[in-house]
């Protein structure tokens, strides 16, 4: 009996060691190993397939599953969660981005009214911008963009979710709207504008509490920062 627990205690170990594990911070980091998103699941499909960029944490992974189930239920025969890059098989800095270094990031493409998916296999990026000469696109799914950034935070522990400056201000204009921004403060908060974010928004996770070697990101400053806009 005792050899038995002795066999299994190290073969848990060696599973638990085996855990993908973020390393180091956003935009100087790796990730051991990572796990692979599928090329589609319930409610998503991945872009830019020859990058082979869809890696990441469990907790990304998690995330994006957990999401794109629930969009897909809520708002179902629409047009899927089109993941763009998460990072690479042993994370490291890749090409088009500072960050994707760690498994914590990845990159979402908006959701659009007239329900439009990518080909997946198109190489220059993401396809439209949402922000056009400086104002929304008609294209720009209000409702289900700010239901999605809800959606994050209902399942992930988000630490930012980097977007246009337009599209900060469109999102906090619709909470108002709605009567939803007192109570969804936390999801206004991690939405910081941020250059190059007209086509696709960047929902970045908090380090796990098990990943030790995780650097932490300052946290982002408190209220919600539509006032500002």
């Amino acid at each position: 009996m005792l050899k038995i627990f002795i066999c299994l205690f190290f073969i848990s170990s060696a599973f638990a060691q085996r855990l993908p594990s973020p390393q180091g911070f956003y935009s100087k980091g790796s990730i051991l190993f990572a796990q692979q998103l599928p090329l589609e699941g319930e409610g998503f499909m991945r872009l830019f397939l020859h990058r082979d960029r869809g890696f990441g944490s469990i907790e990304m992974l998690n995330l994006i599953k957990k999401a794109a189930l629930e969009m897909s239920l809520r708002y179902p025969l629409r047009d899927r969660m089109q993941l763009g890059d998460i990072a690479q098989m042993k994370g490291g800095q890749i090409s088009r981005h500072n960050s994707h270094q760690n498994g914590l990031d990845a990159d979402i493409a908006y959701f659009r009214t007239n329900g439009m998916e990518q080909l997946p296999d198109v190489f220059d990026g993401f396809n439209e911008d949402m922000v056009v000469n400086g104002k929304i696109s008609d294209n720009f799914d209000h409702e289900r963009n700010w239901e999605l950034v809800k959606t994050l935070h209902r399942f992930g522990k988000v630490q930012r979710i980097f977007v246009d400056e337009v599209i900060k201000r469109e999102l906090c204009h619709y909470a108002i709207g709605i009567g939803e921004h007192d109570e969804q403060l936390e999801a206004l908060r991690s939405l910081r504008p941020f250059e190059n974010h007209k086509h696709h928004l960047h929902v970045r996770l908090r380090c796990p509490e098990v990943a030790k070697k995780c650097v932490a990101q300052e946290e982002t400053p408190v209220g919600s920062g539509c006032e500002l806009l």
